[in-house]
């Protein structure tokens, strides 16, 4: 009889600040996430903040993680970096704020030459990730900018520009 290895442990922690007042996510957009933050807040309902600090991860766990921010109303900030599938957690928040010191990147979709996830298509997944910023009333120009960006390098646009653009929310 074969028996699966046990799962390994989150890449990721989610913890609560010290005041008491923000959830604090930092690590990998791992598999878990989403009900992490699920419990946290049913037990907490009265933070209405995040931090994130992440290099990113996967991309279906970011999209719940937006649905519990959105339907909360929970605020994003980052301190620090936030990338990739970061980034689109970062857009759910229903304000957005970003240190002096905060880096958002983004990057495009892409499957590497001769790769195929089956019935997954980058060009479906993308649109569906489009759609959470549209939803967030990011300006259309620049998630156009986004559905045309390469998967490397990344790109970090300014302060100035993430505000223009609507992704940063407050000052």
């Amino acid at each position: 009889t074969y028996h699966l290895p046990p799962p390994s442990p989150p890449q990721y922690e989610l913890t609560i600040s010290d005041d008491g007042q923000a959830f604090e996510f930092s690590g990998r957009v791992d598999f878990g996430l989403t009900e992490a933050l699920r419990g946290l807040v049913a037990s907490n309902p009265k933070i209405k903040r995040i931090t994130l600090e992440s290099k990113g991860g996967y991309i279906a766990e970011a999209r719940g993680v937006v649905t519990v921010l959105r339907s909360n109303e929970i605020a994003t900030h980052v301190h620090g970096y936030c990338a990739s599938a970061c980034a689109l957690i970062f857009a759910g928040g229903a304000m957005r704020s970003l240190s002096s010191e905060g880096q958002i990147g983004f990057h495009g979709y892409a499957l590497g030459h001769g790769q195929n996830f089956g019935m997954i298509d980058p060009e479906v997944e993308m649109q569906r990730d489009l759609a959470i910023y549209r939803a967030q009333s990011v300006d259309e120009q620049f998630v156009q900018r986004l559905a045309t960006l390469p998967k490397t390098p990344m790109w970090y646009p300014d302060h100035a520009k993430l505000r223009a653009v609507g992704l940063v929310t407050l000052p």
